[in-house]
């Protein structure tokens, strides 16, 4: 196999299976495998089981929820989840820098920032990737930015 999943012929390496299509990447799944439906014009569509919204049929993902309908979907949705709890960790860090370093507010409001930013992305992706890191970096990006204001009033 190759890194995309396909199936290489060992010594000739040419691809004796092609990339699968999305009825296939769930045809186990029953009642809970994306429908590939006909509208009025004879065009396909993937009606997403979650959702319910219709998608092209060579889509890997659902462009409204992310669930993915293919192998290579569901490699990108993995990636996507990282993105975000790298954002979550980046507020936390951020938030936990700005305590000590309240003098400068940069961090404390680059904290509060991110830690907002994937707070929104983890409601969009239905998901608690990252929310309690997110939330306590905001919490102590806010903790590290009222000492800075506090300081500078006194």
């Amino acid at each position: 196999m190759d890194r995309s999943g396909r199936l290489l012929d060992p010594k000739t390496r040419q691809i004796l299976k092609p990339d699968p299509h999305p009825v296939h990447a769930y045809a186990a799944a029953g009642d809970r495998a994306p429908a590939i439906v006909r509208d009025e014009s004879g065009g396909q569509h993937i009606v997403c089981p979650r959702c319910r919204v219709q998608n092209p049929v060579a889509a890997n993902t659902c462009r409204s929820c992310g669930v993915p309908f293919t192998m290579e979907g569901a490699q990108g949705a993995a990636t996507a989840g990282t993105a975000r709890s790298n954002m979550a960790v980046a507020s936390l860090v951020l938030g936990i820098i700005s305590i000590p370093a309240f003098f400068f507010v940069i961090p404390a409001m680059l904290a509060i920032i991110f830690g907002v930013v994937a707070v929104l992305q983890a409601k969009r992706a239905e998901g608690s990737g990252g929310m309690g890191l997110a939330i306590s970096g905001i919490v102590c990006g806010s903790v590290g930015l009222l000492c800075g204001v506090l300081m500078f009033l006194s």
